[in-house]
């Protein structure tokens, strides 16, 4: 409204650029690659195709040193198996600045940068890709478009919330008339996160909410 008074009808809103390399799983399932490339688009962001790789430790640095963007997203490899080589490579090609973070879904994802470019990798199984991106690819695209912060939406707990002190939980939500009902909380089915019409984050210091307690959550497919 305030752009429509001084007479301009329309306005640019930059959308960043994002390269995404799927580090193949041993089954050579692509369907979380293509989960996240939705939720990115989803986002505001231009995302290129998608770039599959191997696990090994050289496929995966060759895939890192040609990348080019606003952001990239790596997908696999976050884990402490053998062949998980993607926050080892992010560390000697770049730099690692976070592993194993205190998220859940979602504990084995990193956070790093390539010269001046920030880097999110995320677990290889959906849930919990799921999961991080909405705690940390969301918020980055969200600043690299110059978008302002997303809308909370609050209404009250239809069920009591307990979560583990120490650790971020990101919950899945039902409206279910003016009340919030907690469909999912640390484990997602694949089921729950198509039926969730919302999502919030337990702050690592809460054991969760009683119900009738007033929550904000982020709507899926709010433009706002």
């Amino acid at each position: 409204l305030t752009v429509r008074s001084v007479g301009i009808g329309e306005i640019a809103v930059r959308a960043p650029q994002v390269r995404l390399i799927d580090v193949a799983a041993p089954t050579s399932d692509t369907f979380t690659g293509h989960l996240i490339a939705d939720l990115a688009r989803a986002s505001g962001a231009t995302v290129f195709d998608i770039e599959t790789v191997t696990r090994d430790a050289r496929s995966v640095a060759q895939a890192l040193a040609s990348a080019a963007g606003d952001l990239i997203i790596v997908i696999g490899g976050t884990g402490a198996g053998r062949a998980d080589a993607t926050a080892d490579v992010l560390a000697a090609r770049g730099a690692l600045i976070a592993h194993n973070i205190a998220l859940q879904p979602g504990r084995t994802a990193a956070i790093g940068r390539l010269d001046a470019v920030p880097i999110i990798a995320l677990p290889g199984a959906p849930d919990q890709a799921f999961a991080a991106f909405l705690a940390l690819v969301q918020p980055t695209i969200d600043r690299l478009s110059g978008r302002s912060a997303r809308r909370q939406t609050v209404m009250a707990l239809e069920r009591k919330i307990s979560s583990t002190v120490g650790l971020a939980e990101i919950v899945l939500l039902k409206q279910e008339q003016d009340r919030w009902a907690p469909l999912a909380i640390g484990d997602f089915s694949l089921d729950a996160i198509r039926m969730a019409d919302a999502w919030l984050a337990i702050p690592g210091g809460s054991e969760g909410w009683a119900a009738g307690t007033p929550v904000g959550a982020f709507v899926f497919d709010d433009p706002r």
